[in-house]
């Protein structure tokens, strides 16, 4: 359980730093954060997820009801920091073993999620608007965890 309430809680401060941004810093798709952002965020949290020590995340992107969805997952695990870009999700960070509610976009497996596969421009805006939310990282002593 310790793995979940760590990954709860890096997945916290990033979505946490995100909202700290001047939006104008940020790609255009962060303007009306956490909507339509939730594929570029995705990507930007699995790098600062690998960096942090846990591993590699999977990008997956899934449909509803004519919207589609982006979120991370490790195995059962599923992490996503846009999901209540939702009206039926009140949750702004979730991070859970088997969601039913990310069941339901029927989410299927895109590719490992790291952005430095993407094309050069992506790449270096991605990169650019990473290195932006990182300055607003709050860090704390992991040593309890």
């Amino acid at each position: 359980m310790c793995y979940l309430f760590r990954l709860q809680d890096h997945a916290a401060r990033f979505r946490g730093a995100i909202e700290s941004c001047d939006k104008s810093d940020l790609p255009p798709t962060f303007r009306d954060f956490p909507r339509g952002s939730c594929g570029d965020a995705s990507l930007l949290l699995a790098k600062f997820l690998e960096e942090s020590g846990f591993g590699l995340f999977n990008y997956f992107l899934g449909e509803q009801n004519e919207n589609s969805h982006a979120w991370l997952e490790n195995g059962d695990v599923v992490v996503d920091i846009t999901a209540d870009q939702f009206p039926d999700m009140p949750d702004s960070v979730v991070v859970a073993r088997n969601s039913k509610w990310h069941l339901a976009f029927c989410g299927k497996f895109q590719h490992v999620a790291n952005f430095d596969n993407y094309d050069k421009n992506t790449r270096l805006t991605l990169l650019s608007a990473y290195f932006t939310i990182l300055k607003h990282v709050e860090y704390q002593d992991e040593s309890y965890f």
